[in-house]
């Protein structure tokens, strides 16, 4: 029988370490790096929960491009009479048919704040450790919940001071470790193909899931006819993951027959949505709220902006990103809008630069604009954070990673 601790749980609970991925699979680049690296260190104690099987395939799949060790993965499958809830309950559910199994553990981590729930449904829940999946500008991104949370960590110094600036963080709570996402994949040795077989320049049409912010019903497919027409662009237009979830199967194929071999193409949801393939090989960024603009500027480059609801944004944190290039409205031209962000970027850049610095520890630029981040892994700071709310000693992950 196993030792018992003076909280009654046995010994071997010190050592598993669960990491909760029920937000879907593009936030598996966020936290599954971590995940990794602590199997690295304590083989065996570590579990990735995810939500179905073709997640789980995904999860693995990604874990062996790292070149890492795989975790356990589980499925939190939901019981029969479960299935029926409406979609947007599904994530509850889960936490609360699976709380006992993942509250048996020594440390969470998660990075979706809907699994603070468990502190509330189970008294002996272990600390809760989140990494926020994007660096985006958004007040949804700064909210309550987060204090809720044992640790928080960031990729940079802006989300720090303004979740200390919300008073949801106190500064001991929260660890600014650096990007894991970004920083894992612009490590990464493996090629990436250009995205169009021509030379035309090639434009990113990113719009938000959300419905309050998204431009795409006011201006998506204005640009695709606007770029069809002109000849001189190419056009991706991949939106956030969760916009194309609620859409029917009729809205997702009238989107999708909107796409021209060659010129134009429209990506619902593919891992070209989620491994930065678009954010790393386009030449200029259009969107609105989306936190993927940080994420193509790793290498700074042309930006623009739909405001598809009149905003007053120009003091609001939460419009921080839209000072990355010039915001239209819905009405606007798109190829003339097009035309300028490339002439006038020279005006942007030094912003861009100054502000991604703030947004993303570490980074820097080598002479040709290929990014850095000299003397930062921000994968092994975040688990060194897990291995100490875990109460396990801090392995020299730094060392070995080396």
């Amino acid at each position: 029988m196993p030792a018992l601790l003076p909280s009654g749980r046995p010994d071997a609970l010190l050592r598993r370490i669960h990491v909760l991925a029920i937000g879907g699979a593009h936030q598996f680049a966020h936290i599954l790096p971590v995940a990794s690296e602590l199997e690295r260190r304590q083989p065996g104690s570590v579990t990735f929960f995810v939500c179905s099987e073709e997640e789980a395939a995904i999860a693995q799949d990604q874990v062996r491009d790292l070149g890492g060790p795989c975790p356990a993965v589980e499925v939190m499958r939901l019981p029969g009479i479960a299935v029926l809830l409406p979609r947007q309950l599904h994530k509850a559910a889960r936490l609360i048919v699976w709380a006992g199994r993942l509250c048996d553990a020594a440390a969470i981590l998660c990075a979706e704040r809907t699994s603070t729930m468990l502190g509330r449904l189970r008294g002996d829940c272990p600390p809760i450790l989140h990494i926020p999946h994007g660096a985006g500008d958004r007040a949804v991104g700064f909210e309550k919940r987060f204090t809720l949370f044992d640790h928080v960590m960031v990729a940079g110094r802006k989300d720090r001071d303004r979740l200390l600036a919300s008073g949801f963080v106190e500064p001991e709570a929260c660890t600014v470790t650096g990007p894991i996402k970004l920083a894992t994949i612009l490590s990464s040795p493996r090629p990436r193909p250009p995205l169009f077989d021509n030379p035309r320049p090639t434009i990113f049409y990113n719009p938000h899931f959300s419905k309050k912010h998204s431009s795409i019903a006011v201006f998506g497919r204005k640009l695709i006819e606007a770029v069809v027409q002109d000849g001189r662009y190419n056009l991706v237009v991949a939106p956030h993951v969760r916009l194309a979830r609620r859409w029917s199967a009729r809205e997702r194929r009238e989107w999708e027959a909107l796409a021209v071999p060659g010129r134009v193409v429209v990506d619902l949801g593919s891992a070209r949505c989620n491994n930065m393939s678009y954010t790393l090989g386009a030449d200029l960024y259009v969107g609105d709220v989306s936190s993927q603009v940080y994420e193509f500027l790793a290498h700074p480059r042309p930006c623009l902006f739909v405001d598809a609801r009149g905003t007053d944004w120009q003091e609001s944190e939460d419009y921080a990103m839209w000072h990355f290039g010039e915001v239209i409205a819905p009405d606007a031209d798109p190829v003339a809008a097009l035309d300028r962000a490339f002439a006038n970027h020279g005006a942007y850049l030094a912003w861009q630069r100054e502000r991604m610095a703030y947004t993303i520890d570490g980074i820097s630029w080598a002479p040709d604009g290929t990014p850095t981040f000299k003397g930062r892994n921000a994968v092994c700071e975040a688990a060194d954070q897990v291995e100490r709310y875990a109460g396990l000693a801090v392995s020299d992950g730094w060392a070995s990673a080396a």
